[in-house]
């Protein structure tokens, strides 16, 4: 006589191999969440860095991104647009807010140049730190986690080694 359905053992094996699964993909749904996220945001600062030396040499305006002093916490970047060479204050055009840990090369050190800004030509120019780089470090290891700007090109790049200082050294452009 043939039996119809399947043994509780059957059951119990199929069950245990589709928990299995379930929590591999659990496993690797978040890992890949937080690489995209690093990802994410190091492509819109980048892309808002770009934006803030086009309108600089479009324009013919002085555009300003300025930085928080500690960079842990909320961390929010402003960006100001400024009327003429007269203007110390600027127009704040925009802010935004970092969910992510952000982290910048040595040269930043001082708190009144904890800023990008480009001049009407869109050119940056800063004697005191001529390459300034932006990271993201996380164990996520995302394609892009930092943005490295010179006086005349933005780049987005990867850091070499996480346990490493920010840096020029320690990024690879892309």
């Amino acid at each position: 006589m043939k039996s119809q359905g399947y043994s509780l053992i059957e059951l119990i094996v199929v069950l245990g191999i589709v928990a299995t699964l379930l929590a591999t993909v659990a496993l690797n749904f978040e890992s890949w969440q937080k690489k995209n996220m690093v990802e994410r945001y190091t492509k819109e600062l980048y892309a808002d860095i770009q934006n803030a030396r086009m309108q600089a040499a479009f324009k013919k305006k002085r555009q300003r991104v300025e930085f928080p002093a500690a960079l842990t916490g909320i961390r929010t970047i402003t960006f100001k647009s400024y009327s003429g060479e007269g203007d110390a204050v600027g127009a704040v055009v925009a802010t935004k807010q970092l969910p992510v840990p952000l982290s910048r090369n040595s040269g930043w050190s001082n708190p009144s140049a904890y800023q990008v800004e480009f001049d009407v030509h869109g050119v940056m120019n800063d004697s005191a730190c001529p390459t300034k780089v932006l990271c993201f470090f996380s164990e996520s290891n995302a394609t892009y986690d930092a943005v490295i700007i010179s006086p005349i090109l933005t780049n987005m790049g990867k850091i070499i080694d996480q346990g490493v200082a920010c840096g020029p050294t320690n990024v690879t452009q892309k």
